[in-house]
């Protein structure tokens, strides 16, 4: 059967919260639905569905069953109830639900039922077994609920057949909050656009509190939107309606909990117009002046019952919704276009004017259907519109185009904003209201002022409407008025001034007249004519007083000549027809000449300036401003005056081809323009400086302003003459010259001319390839007419041989090629004689220099640069200086050194070349003896390694070569001990102390070895020695070490080698062992940094580096009192240095003011040797500071309005004396000081006998939390203790009544810390319970004693003692007849405990008895325990058992039938003093609930205040 399944089934997950959507409820179905057991929920589901399919399967695949009638989509079974539902239970109790699966198939069908493990749910039988349901039939599980606590719980059932699987949920609902709320609301009749509201006073009924949101729709509105109420609390809700149209308005009030429950309430409400209305719906105004105003008034009346609110409007109500609508949509538009571009343009996107313009743009058909009242509006978009229109059209991004975006975002946005917070009340220059807004009372009028203050001359016209509360429509009020403007007119209209003068300033007169009554302000239209320009009005602008007139200045200055009419016009404000006056005339020019006919220069040297005079006389009455230019001249630079600065030999002016792009300005006039006054003249000064060959025929061109080009000319004549300059002798020769010697002559240049003239020797061409150089220091001057001047030329041979070079000279202003000079030499080098031509050097030692000398003897007055090199390529021999100069007429010696590298004969050839001379041989000899091993002369000499320290190994390096041609192999050893034994690997040369350790040689064995010891040397090799020494112990070490060589069979000693050094120990001077800081931080000091100097001095014979170390607070410091860095590299003290330091303490390195001493170790370490110093710091800071014998001050729990006193001791154990102060710190939420009421909630507890309950005890008190209560003192609250000096704290607790107290005393120190003491306390009053009241005994035989038990518990938070007053001193079994015995009699209670009293009584007689037990606790009053019964004879207590089941019959009924209970009042004494007690515990109940509630307000209050 259970292959017919599927292999794996999906696994439910649990507390899924699959819950149905809740239907509308209304809050009394949600409270009556919530009060329904499980059971009675289960009773009540009427309404069945069909389970979910999770999990259908193929039947024809696991099934033997073919034909089902039964909709595939839809489940074949139907579970009943649909859902498992628990409510209303207890926590520890179990709970079942059958759940019937009934088969709506025409087929059987297996059913397996699965429940996931759970602690809360499970089956009754087993789980997950198969069951076969036939057709219409069903089966039933039963499904288990233990819960734990009162929450909600979730899980479900997996039905499982071969066809489906569906899932019935659980669902376990626990605690709930119930807000009462009715289910329906109804406002009647209101005021439209006015606010109504109701208070509803909402109780929570549920066991749980509420976390609420409520809502509604518009126009009702509700306060609070949410919160929290505690289970049994009450608030008030306040629900508002407020119609902004006429009707019926009906919405719901939902309440939505935080537990997924919502109910509704429905609310209900009419809109109504109120009796409101204008006094008039128009207001006309007659004709008035602009800027002045004009006053009525206009009256609303209310004649309803409410406070109206009304505000007046630009438009109605529907045209402001349109246009608000309308502005919002067009801001909201163009701020989306400029984010949209600024953010394209943060991507470096390039955007065009014509790729942004084919952007969709909002409809404009909206502005045709607008009224005039959105104008203003639609200006105010088509302006930013264009804004950004125009910016796109801009080509190129940059970072600028982006900040305007920004800049035009902000803006639009911070309009935006403007608009939302418009109240669009009515605003205009012309018509005004005051008040715009307001309120009006019921049954009353508001006057409402109205002003009219036209601005143009016309007739105007304005809707305004009155939006006010209680009607709906806005009511309309329509403004007309008519604006006059000034009247203002010119005294004449039209002024004719005559013929004037050019360039002369003419004054007139002109007055406008004001014929109105009001201000007429004018201002002057600025002519548009370049005659008009010339007219100055003064004033031209201003305000002509009513019935005034204003005097108008008039200047003219004319600027050009013939007639005119200009017509002047003065805008008058406000009015539609300017003021015009007319002004006619004609302008007249100037007359001038000059004093000569022309100007001749005559003949004129090139170059040279030539100046001639003139005088122009202005024969006009008027000023005259002149221009004089010459035509014909050139347009280049200025020409060249040689009077002014002869032209350097490299300008291009002395070169044939010298022309350039422009001719020079050849003439100077001086002045060439200014101003001749009237009937005056101005002398003229004309200077020709000519550049050009030849003759001048010119005019001085005179030009006049404002009168014409070329009025009038003046001829001018020159010609330009260049003079001829000849050499007297074109060549000059130098004969024989020494290279590279300077060689001075004199050159004769002759004029023959009448004209001065000018010349330049051209500089050389060429110049690095000639063969021999030439200058003069006279390249430029000038020849007077006549005259001849000499021009020294300096030579300066540079080849052998002869050479001749030609010279040009350049006349200024000649045409053709240059003068040409032949300059001719032979050059010559120098004459050196070398001797003696051969050396013998004889037989000498290898590997040793030997010299000898050679001489270069300068014959001649010049230097001789010569160069010696021996002939070949590897010589035995060097030449020192194998370079140099011979100065002149002396000798040079050459020093010839041997260096021969083996025992044979050597030869060899000196070269010595000249510079610009011969080249001469010496041959050398010389033969070779000694040995070829070549070494340091140091060995030979001895190695003073001087003082070295200990521990450290000492290394000497040396190098050997074998310079012969046959191979040596080398032995070392020291003299005295044995040969050492090679080594397998060379060692370090420079390892650490740890390597240097293995390095000290054992006792017995040399302190010095040579590595290697042995070693091949073979021709031309080299090899690197390494003298190693090392000693554990200072001492000072002398040895000598040998080296012997083997050359084939032969052995010989070639070198002996004294070794001598002194191991010392490093030794430094430390000017003090300890150092000791001890800073006392007075309240006025300041906590700064201290320095103590450290001096460590070098005693020993070596310089060595020492590293310190030292931590924080501590610092090593220069002598100049700066930090040394932390990565300072080791210090280095040479022999005797004496190093500075300062060591620094920081004594505020915690940010404390607790006393505190730091001690650290200075250590050095050296870097060369093992050995380390140190050296004790030590740092003091002293705070003025106590020593507190406790923390906390706990006074427990007292009586009510008593006092208690604790002490505390506190020392001054510092050097500095200690002034304190104490205060206290109170906290709402740390230290809180809050009242408690005394009176608990009441709890009813089960009785030993039914219908009687326990009562509690306390002294019931109204708390009332005052303002402003001492609770705690202290005592001295200010004190100075002296160093050990002690002071006895008093803490004193005011047991105000029913507080609950925890604050802080801080003693603050001054300059020192704050301690804190936690001081708590707490006064109350006993506070019990007794859970038995009244004792009933009931018939007892009379001579029995009778027992009971009365349960004495302490509910409070302080211990008390209890007595029993009347209670007998007798025993409990010997009691008196009528006297109750209380065991115990009296006692201690502690909080929370419980004492069991005994109750002994003895009736002693027959009849009813009632008896009166009082407790005493504390001082509060005595509680009461009533004792009552019956004693009988010995024969009547058999029937005791059916009596008492009889009274227990007469009780019940008397529960279930309260209205009996009234008519038989005859009843026992039992039941009546029964009911008593019940009333009694009952109304000490609702005291106790109306006492908390009273307290938790007003904690709540003072707490928020």
């Amino acid at each position: 059967m259970a292959s017919g399944f599927p292999k794996k089934t999906p696994s439910p997950r649990l507390l899924l919260r699959e819950r149905l959507k809740p239907e509308t409820l209304t809050p009394s179905a949600f409270q009556e639905e919530m009060s329904l057991s499980s059971k009675q929920r289960l009773a009540r589901a009427k309404k069945l569905s069909l389970p979910q399919i999770v999990q259908p399967q193929d039947k024809r695949e696991s099934s033997h069953q073919k034909l089902s009638a039964a909709d595939p989509e839809k489940s074949s079974f139907q579970p009943c109830p649909p859902e498992v539902v628990f409510q209303n239970y207890t926590p520890g109790e179990v709970y079942e639900v059958p759940v019937v699966l009934r088969n709506r198939d025409k087929v059987p069908h297996l059913m397996k039922v699965t429940l996931e493990s759970s602690p809360y749910f499970q089956l009754v039988g087993p789980n997950d077994v198969c069951r076969k349901v036939p057709p219409g039939l069903s089966t039933t599980v039963h499904v288990l609920f233990s819960p734990w606590q009162n929450k909600d719980y979730f899980h479900q059932l997996l039905c499982t057949t071969e066809r489906e699987g569906f899932i019935v949920p659980i669902r376990a609902i626990g605690a709930r909050a119930i807000l009462d709320f009715p289910d329906q609301l109804d406002f009647s009749k209101c005021p439209v656009k006015y606010s109504s509201q109701k208070t509803l006073v909402v109780r929570n009924v549920g066991n749980r509190a509420a976390h609420y949101q409520l809502s509604t729709q518009s126009p009702f509105s509700v306060l609070p939107a949410m919160g929290v109420l505690g289970v049994g609390d009450t608030m008030e809700v306040t629900v508002g309606f407020q119609p902004l149209k006429t009707g019926d308005c009906s919405a719901s009030l939902v309440v939505h909990y935080d537990t997924g429950e919502d109910t509704h309430t429905s609310l209900h409400g009419r809109a109504v117009d109120a009796p409101i209305r204008l006094d008039r719906n128009t207001v006309t105004f007659d004709k008035t002046y602009i800027t002045v105003s004009n006053r009525t008034a206009v009256l609303i009346h209310n004649r309803s019952n409410i406070t109206a609110r009304f505000q007046w409007k630009a438009v109605d109500a529907g045209e402001e919704e349109d246009q608000l609508e309308l502005r919002k949509s067009c801001l909201r538009w163009l701020v989306d276009s400029a984010s949209a571009v600024a953010e394209a343009l943060s991507q470096e996107v390039l955007l065009r004017a014509a790729a942004f313009g084919t952007s969709p743009e909002p409809a404009t058909t909206c502005w045709v259907c607008l009224s005039c009242g959105c104008r203003q509006y639609h200006r105010m978009y088509q302006q930013q519109k264009e804004k950004l229109y125009n910016f796109l059209k801009e080509w190129g991004v940059d970072s600028t185009h982006q900040e305007r975006f920004a800049l035009l975002t902000r803006s639009l946005q911070s309009e935006m904003a403007k608009v939302r917070g418009d109240p669009m009340l009515f605003s205009d220059d012309i018509f005004s209201l005051e008040p715009k807004e307001g309120e009006i009372g019921p049954n009353c009028s508001a006057e409402i002022s109205v002003s009219f203050k036209p601005q143009e001359a016309r007739v105007y016209e304005r809707a305004v409407y009155c939006d006010i509360s209680g009607r709906q429509n806005r009511l309309p009020l329509l403004l007309t008025g008519e604006g006059l403007g000034p009247r203002l007119h010119s005294y004449f209209e039209e002024l004719n001034i005559g013929e004037v003068s050019l360039r002369v300033t003419h004054r007139y007169k002109a007055a406008l007249l004001n014929k109105g009554p009001i201000g007429a302000p004018f201002s002057l239209i600025p002519p548009s004519t370049a005659m008009g320009s010339c007219f100055t009005f003064l004033p031209q602008e201003g305000i002509v007083a009513p019935h005034g007139f204003q005097l108008i200045r008039i200047s003219f200055c004319p600027t050009m000549l013939g007639e005119f009419e200009e017509e002047f016009c003065f805008r008058v404000t406000e009015s539609p027809k300017p003021v015009t006056l007319t002004i006619r005339g004609s302008v007249t020019g100037p007359t001038f000449h000059f004093d000569v006919p022309a100007l001749h220069f005559g003949d004129v040297s090139f170059g040279f300036p030539h100046t001639l005079k003139c005088c122009l006389y202005n024969t006009s009455l008027v000023h005259m401003a002149f221009n004089l230019h010459i035509p014909g001249d050139g347009l280049g630079g200025p020409s060249i005056d040689i009077s002014d600065k002869i032209p350097n030999p490299s300008s291009q002016c002395w070169r044939k081809e010298a022309q350039g792009l422009s001719r020079p300005r050849e003439f100077t006039i001086s002045p060439c323009s200014g101003t001749v006054r009237a009937l005056g003249s101005e002398d003229i000064k004309v200077t020709l400086c000519s550049n050009t060959a030849g003759e001048y025929k010119r005019e001085l061109v005179l030009d006049v302003e404002d009168v014409g080009k070329k009025v009038l000319a003046l001829p001018l004549t020159a010609r330009c003459i260049v003079p001829p300059l000849r050499v007297l002798d074109p060549v000059v020769s130098f004969r024989h010259c020494y290279l590279e010697v300077p060689y001075e002559k004199k050159l004769t240049l002759v004029n023959d001319s009448d004209f001065p003239g000018c010349y330049c020797v051209l500089p050389q061409e060429n110049k690095e390839e000639a063969a021999t150089w030439y200058c003069t220091s006279m390249a430029t001057g000038i020849i007077e007419a006549r005259g001849s001047v000499q021009i020294p030329i300096v030579l300066r041979a540079r080849l052998l041989g002869e050479c001749d070079v030609t010279a040009e000279l350049a006349v200024l202003g000649r045409g053709g090629s240059p003068l040409e000079i032949h300059l001719e030499c032979v050059g010559q080098g120098p004459v050196v004689y070398v001797y003696p031509r051969e050396i013998n050097f004889g037989v000498i030692p290898v590997l040793k220099d030997r010299t000898k000398t050679f001489y270069l003897a300068n014959q001649c007055d010049i230097p001789a640069t010569f160069q010696a090199k021996m002939a070949g390529k590897r010589s035995c021999w060097r030449l020192e200086p194998s370079e140099g100069v011979v100065p002149p007429n002396t000798e040079v010696v050459v020093r010839v050194i041997a260096h021969l590298s083996d025992t044979l004969k050597f030869q060899g050839e000196v070269k010595v070349s000249i510079e610009n001379s011969t080249t001469t041989i010496i041959s050398l000899r010389a033969v070779g003896k000694g040995t070829t091993i070549a070494m340091d002369e140091s060995l030979t000499s001895g190695i003073n390694l001087k003082s070295q320290f200990s521990f450290t190994p000492c290394y000497f390096h040396f190098k050997m070569t074998n310079t012969g041609r046959r191979i040596h192999r080398l032995y070392w050893s020291t003299e005295g001990f044995g040969t050492f034994r090679p080594r397998t690997r060379p060692p370090a040369l420079g390892g650490t102390k740890r390597k240097a350790a293995s390095q000290i040689p054992r006792p017995g064995s040399p302190v010095f070895k040579v590595q290697p010891l042995q070693v091949e040397l073979r021709p031309g090799q080299t090899v690197e020695m390494v003298l190693e020494g090392c000693s554990s112990t200072a001492q000072e070490v002398k040895e000598r070490l040998l080296c012997h060589a083997r050359v084939g069979s032969v052995k010989e000693q070639i070198v002996q080698v004294d070794v001598t050094c002194k191991f010392i120990c490093p030794v430094v001077q430390m000017s003090s062992r300890a150092i000791t800081f001890r800073v006392e931080k007075k309240p006025s000091d300041v906590l700064t940094l201290q320095y103590q100097p450290l001096s460590l001095k070098n005693t020993c014979s070596l310089p060595f580096s020492i590293v310190l170390d030292l931590e924080q607070p501590f610092l090593i410091c220069s002598a100049d009192q700066q930090p040394l860095p932390a990565d300072s590299k080791p210090m280095t003290l040479d022999v005797g240095e004496e190093l500075h330091l300062c060591i620094q303490f920081n004594p505020a390195y915690e940010n404390s003011l607790h006393s505190r001493v730091a001690e650290r170790v200075l250590r050095i370490r050296f870097t060369e040797h093992p050995h380390e110093e140190q050296i004790t710091v030590r740092g003091e800071v002293h705070f003025p500071n106590l020593h507190l014998e406790t923390k906390a001050v706990d006074f427990g729990c007292i009586m009510n309005d008593t006092e208690e006193m604790l002490f505390m001791r506190m020392t001054n154990c510092g050097p500095l004396p200690v002034r304190y102060h104490w205060s206290f710190l109170t906290d709402r939420q740390l230290n809180p000081i809050r009242f408690i009421p005394s009176p608990p909630k009441f709890k009813p507890r089960s009785s030993k006998n039914e219908g009687v309950f326990p009562r509690r005890y306390s002294k019931i008190e109204s708390v009332k939390e005052p303002t402003k209560i001492q609770v705690f003192s202290v005592r001295p609250s200010w004190c100075v203790l002296e160093p050990g000096e002690r002071e006895l704290v008093i803490f004193t607790f005011f047991g105000h009544a029913n507080i609950m107290a925890r604050v802080k005393a801080l003693c603050h120190v001054e300059g020192g810390p704050t301690y804190e003491v936690l001081v708590t306390g707490q006064a109350s009053y006993p506070s019990y319970q007794l859970d038995v009241e009244e004792i009933d005994w009931g018939l007892q035989v009379f001579n029995k004693v009778l027992k009971a038990e009365v349960t004495l518990q302490n509910t409070g938070v302080l211990e008390f003692t209890y007595v029993v007053p009347n209670s007998s001193t007798d025993t409990a079994a010997n009691p008196l007849p009528g006297v109750p015995v209380v065991v115990p009699r009296t006692g201690s209670i502690a909080p929370g405990k419980k004492q069991v009293l005994e109750v002994y009584y003895l009736p002693g007689k027959l009849g009813v008895f009632c008896k009166t037990v009082q407790v005493q606790v504390a001082s509060l009053d005595p509680a009461e325990i009533f004792l009552k019964g019956e004693g009988t004879s010995p024969g009547v207590t058999k029937d005791l058992p059916s009596m008492l089941k009889k009274e227990e019959e007469v009780v019940q009924e008397e529960e279930e039938n309260p209205e009996e209970e009234e008519r038989e009042k005859d009843e026992s004494v039992v039941l009546e003093s029964r009911m008593e007690s019940r009333m009694e515990s009952l109304m000490e109940s609702l005291m106790e609930s109306l006492m908390e509630s009273l307290m938790e307000s007003l904690i709540v209050t003072a707490e928020q205040q």
